[in-house]
């Protein structure tokens, strides 16, 4: 097992990933706060990736400050409404590390505070926290609906961000505000005479609580973490009979079978990743850090077996998870649409959690390459350059006339909005980036061994002086391999630094101290010596284009290549391509140009292929095969995927059709 608190001070210097950090503190979480403010209309197409649902702003800060009883109002949105301000919340937190790195986050801390003061105006005697049912309900339905009400959902998330805020600050007035939200669930919740005995319908708090237990060590936490994690699944009538009693009833147009709430079956016996993404994938990060803080090893062999399905089964070259759009979902092994998926961008962040949680049990560079996947790919996608559109959906094959022709292709937008009436992707995304820092390293349980496996530039300090600096060479990475680890250890502790090789990277070359030396590659890391005053490893990765094909027993790449170098895979824009682009295709040896453009969405890598185009002698709808088909020399343009949808709307495609 592994110990991430011994990462005392990591100071990101990496470029590509430094942007994205002052692009969030300085654009992003303004942009959101002002969202949130109801300064910013939903502005999605209805019925499209949660568009208009019946309100066209926010409300969230206007619902607290309504419960704090500074406003009047009624209730106004989700039920869940107000996690949209407790994921700024935690963002904004982590946020406030950035006047370390010069820029003014006086406005932010500001607005950080004013939200500690609502949630604190807002909460009941009794810890209660949860404006949809302070303004709109009775106090008794409050756990009386827990199917669709989201009430620990909405703590759980107060919680997380609470946390975060005592981390940077040190201060714990968001923490005692979280402690009373705790003890107001441990009371309400167990095995006992009078408590409920189920789970919230959307798995959120397992994860809070065993946070909170690690900020406070208050074991009652954890083990009521625990103690969620086990209930769910074994009664799978609960959320009927709480129905029947006449709880609360919200969404009563979506009958949603119990497979999309994670509670058909106990979540210890699950076998396979099935029903809504991200509750799924927060409940697993839950199970995996549960299980290691509890060394359970029935949690630890659930969370292994899960990852392992999502990752060889249920998951797209770029990360994207969720393959249904009804239900947001998993579907079946191996079902991988390219124009139907789904591929939340909450559910990417959510595989950040819980691959952090498992390399917090046992560092493996496979579980890391996905990480990595899911960083440069699955998660940056979401977002505009400029931190103020988002996307909900994250589609590998889009055309803006499918999405506004066919009505099953209504939630693949090809535009990012710029709020959503359900707007939790936006603060979700804003959380994982401001708090990348904690993604980077992993220290062994005894301390000895530091496993380096995110390439992000940074400088970092350890206990007792030990420090690691990761500088890049050239166009840095992602663009450039060129990598090296400046180790200093001035007390000569016993310490060892392993650094990840990537499976992508076919060849690498490895020297220390100036010498090369081969060293094995163990579940994916070559473990240096670090020992000495002053150690330097210096890794090189071969970041040749690479060309991918799909299993056998994905149907919908079948034909098809996808193009990936480095950590990032490629897709085609028709801004730069004649389309259709279906018409185009290339061969798996087809030459690859490729250039890296620094004034081109804001520096990136283009890759100029070798391709074709695919023509019809005639133009008719139906032909007779005797008028063969021909293929035109063409060359095709590539940018890296996440970028895709920042200059002009049109169509955009991943996998492309492979020729001889």
């Amino acid at each position: 097992m592994t110990n991430q608190a011994q990462a005392l001070n990591v100071n990101i210097t990496s470029r590509f990933w430094t942007r994205y950090l002052n692009m969030t503190v300085e654009n992003a979480l303004p942009y959101q706060w002002r969202a949130l403010n109801d300064e910013v209309p939903v502005d999605v197409p209805e019925g499209a990736a949660w568009g208009e649902n019946g309100s066209q702003f926010s409300h969230s800060l206007r619902n607290l400050r309504i419960a704090a009883g500074r406003e009047e109002g009624v209730f106004s949105g989700q039920p869940f409404q107000d996690t949209d301000v407790s994921k700024w919340l935690e963002a904004a937190s982590y946020a406030l590390r950035r006047k370390n790195a010069g820029l003014n986050v006086d406005e932010l801390e500001a607005h950080v505070n004013e939200a500690i003061e609502l949630f604190e105006g807002a909460q009941d005697e009794d810890g209660y926290l949860d404006t949809k049912f302070e303004l709109d309900l009775p106090a008794e339905k409050r756990f009386k609906g827990l199917r669709w009400s989201h009430e620990l959902y909405t703590m759980g998330h107060f919680i997380e961000a609470a946390v975060a805020h005592y981390e940077v600050t040190g201060s714990k007035r968001a923490l005692d505000i979280a402690e009373r939200v705790a003890n107001c669930i441990g009371h309400n919740f167990g095995d006992g005479e009078g408590q409920v005995h189920g789970p919230d319908g959307h798995p959120e708090i397992e994860l809070a609580l065993a946070r909170l237990y690690e900020a406070t060590g208050e074991r009652r936490w954890l083990d009521l973490a625990a103690w969620f994690i086990r209930v769910r699944g074994t009664d799978p009538e609960f959320f009927d009979e709480q129905d029947a009693a006449g709880g609360p009833q919200f969404y009563t147009d979506l009958h949603m079978p119990l497979k999309y709430f994670v509670q058909d079956e106990p979540i210890l016996d699950k076998q396979h990743a099935e029903g809504h993404a991200v509750r799924l994938l927060y409940l697993a990060a839950a199970v995996s850090k549960v299980g290691r803080l509890l060394n359970d090893q029935k949690m630890l062999d659930t969370a292994e077996r899960l990852w392992t399905n999502i990752v060889k089964h249920r998951m797209y070259i770029t990360g994207a998870v969720g393959s249904c759009q009804v239900g947001e979902s998993f579907s079946f092994d191996d079902d991988l649409p390219n124009d139907l998926v789904y591929g939340e961008t909450c559910a990417s962040v959510a595989m950040l959690f819980y691959g952090k949680s498992l390399m917090e049990t046992k560092p493996r560079g496979s579980v890391a390459d996905v990480m990595e996947k899911e960083l440069f790919n699955g998660v940056l996608s979401g977002v505009q350059l400029d931190g103020t559109r988002y996307f909900y959906v994250n589609p590998l094959e889009a055309d803006p006339a499918a999405s506004k022709g066919n009505p099953t292709k209504a939630h693949i937008l090809t535009r990012r909005a710029g709020w959503f009436d359900c707007a939790c992707c936006p603060a979700n995304l804003g959380r994982l980036i401001t708090s990348l820092d904690q993604y980077l390293y992993t220290v062994s349980n005894d301390g000895k061994t530091v496993y380096a496996h995110q390439f992000v530039a940074n400088k970092t300090e350890f206990e007792d002086g030990f420090t690691i600096e990761q500088t890049q060479a050239g166009d840095e990475y992602p663009w450039s391999g060129d990598i090296t680890f400046h180790v200093s250890n001035p007390n000569g502790l016993d310490k060892k630094v392993a650094v990840r090789i990537p499976q992508w990277s076919k060849d690498y070359t490895l020297e220390v101290n100036g010498e090369a030396v081969e060293l094995p590659v163990v579940d994916g890391f070559v473990t240096v010596d670090a020992s000495a005053a002053d150690t330097e490893i210096h890794l090189v990765l071969d970041m040749s284009v690479r060309r991918v094909r799909a299993s056998l027993r994905v149907r919908a790449d079948i034909g098809k290549l996808a193009v990936a170098r480095g950590p990032i895979v490629f897709c085609m824009e028709q801004v730069d391509n004649k389309g259709p682009l279906w018409l185009d295709g290339m061969s798996a040896d087809a030459n690859v140009s490729e250039s890296y453009e620094p004034d081109l969405l804001d520096g990136v890598e283009v890759l100029k292929v070798k391709g074709s185009r695919l023509e019809s002698p005639t133009d008719d709808q139906y032909r007779a095969v005797d008028a063969p088909l021909t293929e035109r020399e063409e060359t095709l343009t590539m940018i890296p995927y996440y970028a895709w949808c920042n200059r002009a709307e049109g169509q955009m495609q991943v996998w492309v059709r492979e020729t001889k």
